[in-house]
């Protein structure tokens, strides 16, 4: 197994926890998470916590299927990580299921930032645009 991919079984089990600071323990202490609203949470503790916040929340009950799509090295022991999620929440106003991306710098098995967006049809952002419907950039169907 490699280390990218216990990384993402960590990440898998704790969110299918509920539990934030398992969540956390899988970033440096002095990580960077940008979330799905472009909030950006400054460190171990904040990642904590606010995860936990939602895990009890809006999430409740959520499970989450993360899947590496790519890992390059950028120098030693430092990881470009993209994946791909699938989020499936069983009630609330989040209910249904949500995909997104996510961009990880990974160092020594740890996540020093993180970045996660949501991802959309193009003509669905743009308000159902037809034109925009086919003009999608990129074939996202195997990537889900």
């Amino acid at each position: 197994m490699t280390r990218t991919h216990e990384l993402m079984t960590g990440l898998r089990k704790a969110w299918n926890a509920g539990d934030g600071a398992a969540w956390a323990g899988h970033f440096a202490a002095d990580a960077e998470f940008v979330d799905v609203l472009g909030r950006i949470q400054h460190g171990r503790e904040v990642i904590a916590r606010e995860h936990q916040k939602v895990f009890d929340t809006i999430y409740h009950g959520s499970r989450l299927d993360l899947r590496e799509l790519s890992s390059r090295p950028l120098t030693d022991g430092v990881l470009l990580v993209h994946t791909t999620s699938a989020l499936l929440v069983p009630a609330g106003p989040r209910a249904g299921e949500t995909h997104a991306i996510q961009t990880k710098i990974v160092r020594d098995g740890l996540i020093l930032a993180f970045h996660n967006t949501i991802r959309s049809q193009f003509a669905v952002f743009a308000e159902g645009d037809e034109a925009l419907a086919h003009t999608e950039p990129l074939d996202w169907d195997g990537q889900r």
